[in-house]
């Protein structure tokens, strides 16, 4: 079966999907990552932390403003210094210090022009694997939803570890997909694989993909609308 496949498709796609595009096996991949998270779709990444460090460019730029626990994995940090949005750091799984960030920075708006901010996206991670510690998601979501913040949850660590069914932290949270904007994961963990995942809407994923990694900045403000 390797060896047929290996005939049919080749070792390797050379490239990234954004330019070469995909196999019937890497959307199958994909369709089936989705239907497991709960969400409409997904894209598969060859490499766990290139899906944050990547990904996180093409959803948010300037103007924009990013708001990340203070203990988040160096790929979140590579990709939010990435995008050339604004970068604030709240208190590790503080949903109080989160919603005091939130609120001072509508306030404030952008520096210098007072603006509002194009958009505001929180990021957390599932499980924070140096300190072992579970996301408060449900409270995090409450604080989105008040204010209006999109929330990126990276699931590197609690995707097929936490959960009955081991969906991850939004099922050990009881938090449903759709309160989650985007949600990432990668197989090198859990899954005993390479690489990793982002699922969200449609909308988001066919933005992503039209965004060459080579020139990410270029669209990458216009990726989420409400």
């Amino acid at each position: 079966q390797v060896v047929d496949c290996m005939k049919q498709y080749g070792v390797s796609s050379v490239a990234s999907g954004t330019e070469v595009g995909r196999t019937a096996v890497v959307r199958e991949l994909e369709q089936r990552i989705a239907a497991f998270v709960g969400k409409p779709d997904a894209i598969v990444f060859g490499m766990g932390f290139a899906t944050n460090s990547t990904t996180i460019p093409c959803l948010v730029g300037k103007g924009a403003l990013i708001i990340s626990d203070e203990l988040n994995h160096a790929s979140i940090v590579i990709g939010a210094r990435s995008s050339g949005s604004k970068i604030k750091v709240f208190k590790h799984n503080d949903p109080i210090s989160l919603e005091q960030m939130l609120r001072t920075s509508i306030v404030e708006g952008q520096p210098r022009t007072r603006r509002p901010w194009k958009k505001i996206i929180v990021v957390v991670e599932g499980i924070y694997s140096m300190e072992g510690e579970i996301c408060r998601l449900q409270e995090i979501v409450a604080v989105c939803k008040k204010y209006k913040a999109y929330l990126y949850v990276d699931e590197a660590h609690s995707i097929g570890a936490l959960g009955i069914t081991g969906r991850g932290v939004l099922e050990h949270c009881k938090v449903k997909p759709e309160d989650v904007d985007v949600m990432m994961g990668t197989f090198t963990k859990s899954f005993g694989s390479v690489g990793g995942y982002i699922a969200s809407s449609k909308e988001v994923l066919s933005r992503h993909d039209s965004v060459s990694f080579h020139s990410v900045p270029v669209s990458a403000h216009t990726t989420f609308s409400r």
